[in-house]
């Protein structure tokens, strides 16, 4: 079942902690766990993936975060793989649905979910934080500060479990294919040992590619957090300069108040020149700004000035306080 209808700009941000308790599916020293999800896993290219956490075996840790945009998907598959030289092995899967995290406070679950194994089993848990933005009849409560996860719903997708059934066929044939190259080993052990040694080369400069990978995406990760948290701070010092100015402004109003027929003049004639600048706009191809009022109307290619910075309106609307500039990417474009 489809969500509700999106608005325009709807996104969820992952955060793919890790995961605990899983089978080791690896016969031979401990696996090494990445996780992929999609939207739709029917488009191949649509899966993102964690790096690949090396020798994690049964516990996996990945911190890392994505942002998809949100078409009314019902649902984020999750797919846990141990990657092998052949084929990657399967070790866990699950579909999350995506309401539970739009009915949550302020559309944010920071969630503890059940993967299974390709045979439907249980098998350890995954640790993601999903947030959703800018879709309609979204919970818009304040979240709570808590760190501690919850528990959240997940379940087995009928055509998901077909796809990693599928997985799981192609990894038995890769496994069986190792098998015929140890009987030929045995028949021409000369041969094969140089190739052997060439596969253990090519082996371990791929562990050493993994490594430099995972450590460049992990340098990538803590950067990514780093602009977040400057991108959250300027939020939050924007949000109090604008309730300041509210408030000074609503201070101001009250004041003036004290004499109605005063209040009425100055209402009509400050009505008068806003229509008069919507007019000179129209006249002038809007070249003139002027400062965002966040209870005003614009219309598309309206332009104004905050925090210093030229904004050019992309739709018509009528403003709130919270559309800033600066936040309202669909509305607002810097100029």
């Amino acid at each position: 079942m489809m969500l509700s209808q999106q608005s325009q700009g709807a996104t969820l941000s992952i955060v793919a902690h890790g995961a605990t308790n899983l089978k080791d599916v690896e016969m031979i020293g401990k696996q090494d766990p990445y996780l992929r999800f999609t939207l739709d896993f029917n488009n191949p290219k649509s899966f993102q993936k964690t790096f690949v956490h090396k020798d994690a075996g049964k516990n996996a840790v990945w911190n890392q975060s994505f942002t998809v945009p949100l078409n009314g998907e019902p649902e984020i598959y999750v797919e846990i793989m141990d990657e092998e030289t052949t084929a990657d092995a399967v070790v866990a899967f699950a579909a999350i649905p995506i309401n539970q995290v739009v009915h949550a406070p302020g559309g944010c679950l920071n969630g503890i979910f059940d993967v299974f194994t390709a045979d439907g089993k249980q098998n350890g848990q995954l640790n993601m934080t999903l947030t959703a933005h800018n879709v309609p009849g979204q919970n818009t409560s304040i979240a709570s500060q808590a760190a501690t996860p919850v528990r959240g719903q997940s379940h087995i997708a009928e055509l998901h479990h077909k796809r990693i059934k599928s997985i799981k066929n192609k990894e038995r044939a890769a496994d069986t294919g190792m098998a015929v190259a140890g009987g030929l080993l045995a028949l021409g052990a000369g041969f094969l040992a140089n190739k052997v040694i060439g596969d253990e080369k090519k082996k371990d400069e791929a562990r050493k590619e993994a490594a430099h990978q995972a450590d460049v995406e992990r340098e990538q990760f803590e950067r990514e957090k780093k602009k977040l948290e400057e991108e959250r701070m300027a939020f939050e010092r924007s949000q109090t300069e604008e309730r300041a100015r509210i408030t000074q402004q609503t201070s101001y109003e009250g004041h003036s108040s004290s004499s109605s027929t005063t209040h009425t003049e100055r209402r009509e004639e400050h009505q008068g020149d806003h229509h008069h600048d919507k007019h000179h706009d129209k006249h002038h191809g809007h070249n003139q700004s002027r400062d965002w009022d966040p209870v005003g109307n614009y219309t598309a290619g309206d332009k104004v000035s905050y925090h210093g910075r030229q904004y050019i309106c992309l739709q018509g609307h009528q403003s709130n306080p919270t559309w800033e500039p600066t936040q309202a990417h669909s509305l607002w474009r810097a100029d």
